[in-house]
């Protein structure tokens, strides 16, 4: 009888381990990459600069550049331009006064509004989506690197909530890094490294 009750422990305790959220699987893997996803994996357009942005009129003329972007931004209802006098810095000589456009976020711009810290200053953009996973399509055996086993998952991504002003023709035809995003989805394979904790996986954050 006592064998028989430890074959059952035994029994019971291998189907809870393999299981558990320390079992590599698909689900595993989706539900760890999701969590981070979440947190991280929101998709954004920076424009290098924050509001108001002023544009010259030399800079209106060109077919490429910050002039363009905000002409097509305010096409898509994000910013609202006015025209106005201010001091632009010349790159020789001191700085002058020139009439500019001047753009400001519009009340459904707000809605989509991000500014974070760059390497030359705070910078402005504006998010469209948030990354969740589509499918696995294959993942590594895991092996001991460092302190804890480690697994790279190869997945593909849709986007949440897209944005309607970011999957515009227009938009994307000034705004290459939406364009590579919105043409990925469900198509380009992303690459993620995972590692097993005492919660189960994880993808490493510094």
């Amino acid at each position: 009888m006592r064998k028989l009750s430890l074959a059952i422990l035994t029994g019971i305790l291998l189907f809870t381990a393999c299981n558990s959220a320390k079992k590599p699987s698909n689900a595993n893997f989706r539900k760890a990459l999701n969590q981070y996803l979440q947190e991280h994996g929101q998709v954004c357009t920076w424009i290098g600069q924050t509001f108001p942005v002023d544009v010259s009129e030399s800079d209106l003329k060109s077919n490429f550049g910050i002039g363009s972007k905000m002409a097509v931004l305010e096409q898509a209802g994000l910013v609202q331009s006015t025209e106005t006098v201010a001091t632009v810095p010349e790159i020789f000589g001191p700085s002058i006064q020139r009439r500019v456009k001047r753009y400001q976020p519009t009340a459904i711009g707000r809605q989509y509004l991000q500014q974070v810290q760059a390497p030359l200053g705070q910078s402005a953009g504006f998010c469209y989506g948030t990354k969740t996973v589509d499918s696995i399509i294959r993942w590594t055996e895991p092996a001991m690197i460092g302190p804890a086993p480690q697994s790279e998952v190869t997945y593909t991504y849709k986007i949440s909530n897209l944005a309607p002003w970011a999957q515009r023709a227009d938009v994307q035809n000034q705004f290459n890094d939406i364009r590579a995003t919105v043409a990925g989805i469900s198509k380009t394979d992303e690459l993620a490294g995972l590692q097993l904790t005492n919660q189960g996986w994880e993808i490493p954050t510094r």
